[in-house]
């Protein structure tokens, strides 16, 4: 379950062909272009420690997240179809960087594009340290003196990943920051090059991307920040998943301004588990290191949201605001939007129980006592009951749970503000204690205390905890 990613994947089923249209030979009417770089960490010592086997990693690495991105003319045929791929397009491969690009119809689509490419890095190394391993046992690696060739592999490199957002024009558009330029070889093909303030911009930015991490221009969050206003559930997973790590100068941008460094990170709560011991030091950790962890997680001037008040404060919230609306109001979104209309949202909630037989309540200001509620679009998202609810919880709330393949109904209900029909079902809490206490809006309730009590919540809360306890009582006994 991906509540924020239901727009953006209901906006590529029925763009994914019009992109190609346009995306085919030309480009050249224009368009709002979502980048991606790709780089191998600590190349440069890979290459000079194993001068036997970068090359068999390196052509790997190329293979792997072409393929892995789905890119088009790269993409297995075997992986079936991507509703998040878009259209993901290879612009260019400089060393040991990989450059792609993405036309963005709708703000919608950023979120689901970066979750989307997030998810299939986060276990790309391990992927091309597999296949590379593979070779050298088939003999088709020429690599024979090396011992533990995947350790070695994943101890030493790492995929740094950097995205960023530009509208170009079309070459022979006049003053514009940003062209598409098509450079034709001696043979008459015609290729592809984007040329600009703001691309220039986006390379300044990946020169801060770091080892197994993605970094975000601050437009592109804003742009998915501004997105998310006015839908509650929306807004809190945007908060909890980017942050402004460091503030830096860069050569030629915001007039000699620091710039924020945003990261994507799912979830910033557990931020502190994946750090390695040493990689505060980096520049790009700079707010991390020097307020500490904790403070940094709750100082609200590293916020996503504070974008809004930087781009005032360098008087670029006119600019942002304009390719904002272009977007959201583009008449692509005409269809797009008659199409959505026509799509049934469908509500999944969990009532969670942890070891003690306690159940996890959530404290809703309007609706009172709840077990939370994940919403999604018919046919989008996740595919299975457990990976919807235990995806859905862990980044909406940040709460860690286990829900078998089928779990076990506890009742259905109907919420009519959105025409939606829902699922309540069991599940376990696997989270630590320690993590729900001082939450304001979760709390564990013995449930003959939530029975007895007159607290507000909503329909059916109390009939529902009794339906649990008996469909619990009947599981134990079996």
């Amino acid at each position: 379950m991906r509540v924020l990613q239901t727009l953006g994947e209901s906006i590529c089923d029925i763009t994914k062909q019009s992109q190609n249209d346009r995306q085919g030979p030309d480009l050249s009417d224009g368009g709002v272009f979502l980048f991606f770089s790709f780089d191998l960490a600590e190349s440069t010592v890979f290459k000079a420690e194993h001068p036997s086997l970068w090359a068999s990693v390196f052509t790997c690495f190329y293979s792997q997240v072409l393929e892995g991105l789905g890119v088009e003319d790269y993409k297995s045929p075997d992986d079936g179809d991507d509703d998040s791929a878009c259209v993901r397009k290879l612009w260019k491969l400089i060393g040991d960087e990989i450059l792609i690009y993405v036309r963005i119809l709708h703000p919608g689509q950023l979120y689901t594009q970066i979750t989307s490419v997030s998810k299939a890095l986060s276990s790309m190394m391990e992927r091309i340290a597999d296949k590379v391993e593979e070779a050298l046992v088939e003999g088709t690696c020429p690599v024979r003196h090396c011992r533990d060739v995947r350790e070695v592999i994943l101890s030493v490199l790492g995929i740094k990943a950097t995205a960023w957002l530009a509208q170009c024009h079309d070459g022979e558009a006049a003053n514009v920051p940003n062209i598409i330029y098509y450079p034709t070889t001696a043979t008459g093909e015609k290729r592809i090059d984007f040329l600009g303030k703001e691309i220039d911009e986006g390379f300044r930015i990946a020169e801060y991307a770091v080892k197994n991490k993605m970094i975000l221009s601050p437009l592109l969050a804003w742009m998915i920040w501004k997105d998310a206003q006015g839908d509650k559930d929306r807004e809190n997973i945007v908060k909890a998943n980017f942050r402004i790590t460091a503030f830096a100068r860069m050569k030629g941008v915001w007039r000699g301004r620091k710039v924020p460094v945003v990261m994507f990170h799912q979830p910033f709560d557990e931020f502190g588990h994946v750090l390695e011991y040493d990689e505060t030091d980096l520049e790009t950790y700079a707010n991390v290191r020097e307020a500490g962890l904790g403070n940094f997680l709750k100082d609200s001037r590293f916020e996503i949201g504070s974008i809004d008040d930087i781009l005032r404060n360098v008087h670029k919230d006119t600019e942002a605001e304009k390719l904002y609306r272009n977007l959201k109001e583009s008449p692509d979104m005409e269809v797009i939007s008659e199409h959505i209309e026509k799509k049934q949202e469908f509500h999944v909630a969990c009532m969670i129980f942890d070891r003690e037989g306690r159940i996890l309540v959530h404290k809703d200001p309007e609706r009172g006592y709840e077990f939370g509620c994940l919403k999604r679009i018919l046919g989008a998202g996740a595919r299975d009951w457990q990976g919807a609810c235990v995806e859905g919880y862990r980044e909406k709330y940040q709460i860690e749970i286990d829900v078998p393949q089928c779990p076990v109904p506890v009742a259905t209900y109907y919420y009519g503000k959105s025409n939606a029909f829902g699922l309540l079902v069991l599940a376990d809490y696997k989270g630590r204690t320690e993590d729900v206490k001082g939450r304001p809006d979760w709390e564990f309730y013995t449930p003959q205390v939530l029975m007895e009590g007159e607290e507000k919540a909503v329909d059916q809360f109390r009939e529902n905890i009794r339906r649990a306890m008996v469909l619990r009582k009947g599981q134990d006994e079996e």
